[in-house]
This record gives structure tokens, sequence and C-alpha cells, in this order.
């Protein structure tokens, strides 16, 4: 009688054990090139991210498990799988953006909405961050279609629909803040799932060695990962004579050569490297890159 179990009729189960196996091993290779890519970007390896569980539930069961404020990234790998989507505790989202800012991830106001810098923010990282993950089909690029701010506002699957989900914990100093799920539905990927089986076994380090050479770029790399770079935001700039100067005082007002609608310039070191609009960042000042200089 213990090998007997109960089969819920109405719920017909879409992905075979192998196809759980391997997307399970594909969200594996997400997290540590994921993780190679963050401690790049923000030059610290304190954001970790690791697979907790994998599943296939339907997206009813998934969605009610979610909380409203869930940042909900909706992305597609062209040009033939839609509606994958990645769900995010706004928590660890407001994490991430801080510490790519050059903050520490500790957030003292985890009630606050993000704004559109930080939507830019997460856009890019995850665009990034998706274009790396290993793909056993072939494919010509990995989109990011829309950012949602609540899990509400994304509507492309009905409760009945079949998906698979992966569990992904985030920790900050190796304890855990949040949680980011994937959420592949079975409908957009009946047609190559198949193809998914392919991944072999030493996949893994292949992946990391190929993440590692497209991160880094060159033998020097290692070397110079960790230096700090100066990198400076300049408002603008004015001309004042010696007597001006001299008789500044508390008050007074100087007049600087930009214009309230043009963007500023970012330096690294003495170099001009970005265009940017000055913004305000919870309590922080912040810039949004609008153009690189070349």
């Amino acid at each position: 009688m213990d090998d007997i179990r109960l089969y819920d009729f109405k719920k017909s189960k879409k992905f075979s054990l192998e196809n759980i196996r391997n997307l399970t091993v594909m969200c594996e290779e997400f997290c540590k090139t994921s993780n190679m890519q963050i401690n790049y970007e923000t030059k610290s390896n304190d954001l970790r991210m690791s697979v907790n569980k994998s599943m296939q539930s339907t997206y009813g069961e998934f969605i009610e498990n979610i909380d409203n404020d869930n940042i909900v990234i909706e992305y597609s790998i062209l040009p033939t799988i839609y509606n994958l989507t990645l769900f995010i505790d706004k928590v660890t989202i407001l994490s991430i953006v801080d510490l790519l800012l050059g903050g520490n991830g500790n957030i003292e106001d985890k009630d606050r909405e993000p704004t559109n810098i930080d939507i830019e923010l997460v856009k890019y990282l995850f665009s990034n961050l998706l274009t790396r993950m290993y793909m056993p089909i072939q494919h010509d690029r990995i989109q990011i279609n829309k950012v949602y701010t609540n899990k509400i506002q994304y509507q492309n699957l009905n409760s009945k629909d079949m998906i698979f989900t992966s569990l992904i914990n985030i920790s900050l100093q190796n304890n855990i803040i949040g949680y980011m799920r994937f959420c592949i539905p079975y409908e957009s990927t009946k047609d190559i799932i198949n193809d998914f089986n392919t991944i072999g076994a030493n996949s893994s380090d292949i992946k990391e060695e190929e993440s590692e050479r497209h991160i880094e770029g060159y033998e020097i790399y290692p070397y110079i990962k960790n230096v700090d770079l100066n990198v400076t935001a300049q408002l603008g700039t004015a001309k004042v004579s010696i007597n001006d100067l001299l008789n500044l005082e508390l008050g007074d007002v100087i007049i600087l050569d930009q214009k309230i609608n043009e963007d500023i310039t970012v330096n690294i070191g003495d170099a001009k490297a970005y265009k940017a609009k000055p913004g305000i960042l919870g309590s922080k000042n912040g810039v949004e890159i609008t153009d690189i200089i070349r």
C-alpha cells in the first residue's frame, strides 16, 4: 500500500521528470554565471543566488504564494519561446539596486516603491544575466520585454496553465534576504522542451569557463578586477573671479554652465565615460546612464 499514490486527473502533469531535472540544471547554471556577473558589477562577493527547489504546478497555485509587490520580469528566447517570467521580491530588488549604486545592500525603507531609475537598473542587470544563461537550443537572443512593478499587472497566463518553477534563494552576506522564482509555462516550451534533455553533466564546468572568458575579456582581468576606480558625475562648471571667490558666503548661488535639460558627464578617473541624467534614489543622489562616450 505504501507504493500507492493519489493522482489528480483534473491536473495533468506536463513536464516529465527528465524535463524538470534539466530545467533545474539550467537554473543552477544561471545562478553560477549570475553570481560571477553580479560580483563583477558590484565589485563584491556579498550577493549570492542558489537554487532552493524546483517543481511543476498550475500557474494559479504558483501565483497564490507570491506577494503582490513582487517585481515581474517578462522575457523571451527569440524567436520561439515567449511568456517566460522571473518573479523577484521587491526588497531583494531594492537591495540589488543599492549594491549596483555602491551601497551595502541593506535597505532602511523597505516599503518604498521602485523608481524609474530602479527599473532601468534592473533591466540592465537582468538583461546581462539572462543573455549569459546557458541554453541548449539554437536561438537568436534573449530579450526582456517588460518589467512589471507588481504581480497583478502581469496577465499573460491563466490559473490552469501548467508551469515549471524554480525557487532561487537570494543571500546577502550569507543571510537569505528574499527569493526569485523562474516561471516557465509548458505551452511556451512544449515544442522544444525535449531539446533541453541534451544538457550534459559537464555543461556546468564548460559554461562557467565560457562565462568567465565572456566577462573578463582579457587575461589581465584577474589582476585588476578589484582595483578601485573613482567615478564622478559632473553637474557643470562655472567661471568666477578671484574677488567673487573670496567674497562667497553661505547662501550664495553659483550659476553653472549646464542647462537643466542637458545630460551631465560621468567620468571614470580623468576620462569622460558616460552621459547621464541626475536624480534621487531613496535618500541618495544618483544618475541614470543615457549614453556611452566612445
